[in-house]
C-alpha cells in the first residue's frame, strides 16, 4: 500500500468517485487545493477523536519556570496555583496524562540497617526513574498560554505547535521533572493504524465531497457527503473500540453517582474519584469529532 498523504487524498477522490486525479496534493490544482485545505485539519482532529496507540508518546517536558526560584537558569512566573510551568510539545495534539514521578528506594546509607524491601517506593527524592512495573499515578496539570517567556528564535511560525506572537502554549503542574503522555501528531501514513487510515480516508472524503461536485451536480455532492460521513462514522467507531480493547484498561461507562461524586472538575484536572475531580479514569476523555453536515460523533 502507499504511503504518503497524496495516497490518501487520492483514496478519498476514489470514495466519492470523483473523475478528477491527482499527481500530488501540492501540485496546485483545484482538486488538489480542496485536499490539501481539509488534510491536515482532518489528520488532527481525528488524531484528537480517540487515544489511538499508535500516536502514544511519552517525554519530558522542557522546564519554562520553576515559583520557588530553586532551578537555575529559568523563569520564576508561573500562574497561580502551580509550582513549575513547562512547554507544550511542538508535536502536542492532546495531553492524556501526566504521572507522578515514582522514585525508587536508593536503599539504606551504610552502616543502617536495611529495610526489609529495597524496592519501596519513597514520598521524597521526586526526579528518579520510575519503579519498573509500577502503575502511573496521574497528576493534575492544566493547559495554558503565558506571554512572559519568549518563544526560540525561529519558532514564531504558522506550522509550530503551541507558539506565536500572542504567547506560548504551556503545561502547568506541581510534578517535578515532568513526563507528558499525550497523543503525538504522526505525519506519515507508514506509522498509521489501518483503521486509522480508513477513517481518515471516509472523514476527508465527506468534507470534499460537496466541494469537488458543487459545480456538477450540488444535490449528488450532499448525497455524497451524507454518505461518507455514515460510513466514517463506523469507521471511527470501530477503530476506538479496537484501539481501547489493545490499549491499556480503563473503564468508560457513565456510572451516576461517579458523574456526581466528581462533577466541576476543569480541563486537564484528574487523578480518581475525589481527589483532583474528572472522570477517575487513567486518561482524560478524547475529544468528539465534527462534521460538515453540523453533527458531531
Amino acid at each position: 500500500m502507499a504511503q504518503t498523504p497524496t495516497d490518501v487524498a487520492q483514496q478519498s477522490l476514489d470514495a466519492i468517485g470523483s473523475p478528477v486525479t491527482i499527481g500530488d496534493i501540492e501540485e496546485g490544482t483545484r482538486a488538489a487545493q480542496v485536499l490539501l485545505r481539509a488534510y491536515w485539519q482532518c489528520l488532527r482532529q481525528l488524531l484528537r477523536a480517540c487515544h489511538w496507540n499508535f500516536a502514544r508518546a511519552q517525554a519530558p517536558l522542557l522546564l519554562l519556570a520553576d515559583a520557588s526560584g530553586n532551578t537555575p537558569n529559568v523563569g520564576t512566573q508561573v500562574i497561580a496555583p502551580f509550582q513549575y510551568e513547562y512547554a507544550w510539545p511542538i508535536d502536542g495534539m492532546k495531553g492524556r496524562f501526566l504521572p507522578y514521578n515514582l522514585p525508587t528506594n536508593p536503599g539504606a546509607p551504610q552502616g543502617n540497617i536495611v529495610p526489609p524491601n529495597s524496592g519501596a517506593p519513597l514520598m521524597t527524592n521526586f526526579g528518579q526513574q520510575p519503579i519498573v512495573g509500577a502503575r502511573l499515578r496521574p497528576a493534575p496539570w492544566l493547559e495554558a498560554t503565558d506571554t512572559n517567556y519568549p518563544v526560540p528564535a525561529g519558532q514564531v511560525t504558522w506550522e509550530t505547535q503551541g507558539v506565536s506572537p500572542q504567547g506560548r502554549t504551556v503545561i502547568l503542574t506541581n510534578v517535578q521533572n515532568a513526563i507528558f503522555v499525550y497523543t503525538r501528531l504522526m505525519l506519515y501514513p507508514s506509522n498509521w493504524d489501518v483503521q486509522f487510515r480508513a477513517a481518515l480516508v471516509a472523514y476527508l472524503a465527506s468534507e470534499v465531497a460537496l466541494p469537488l461536485w458543487i459545480e456538477k451536480d450540488r444535490k449528488f455532492g450532499l448525497e455524497l457527503r451524507g454518505q461518507q460521513i455514515a460510513i466514517a462514522k463506523e469507521k471511527v467507531m470501530n477503530a476506538r473500540m479496537t484501539d481501547g480493547n489493545e490499549g491499556t484498561p480503563k473503564n468508560d461507562i457513565p456510572v451516576d453517582w461517579l458523574a456526581a461524586r466528581d462533577a466541576g472538575a476543569g480541563r486537564g484536572w484528574w487523578g480518581g474519584s475525589g481527589g483532583y475531580g474528572g472522570p477517575g479514569n487513567l486518561f482524560c476523555g478524547y475529544d468528539s469529532l465534527s462534521f460538515s453536515d453540523g453533527s458531531v460523533y
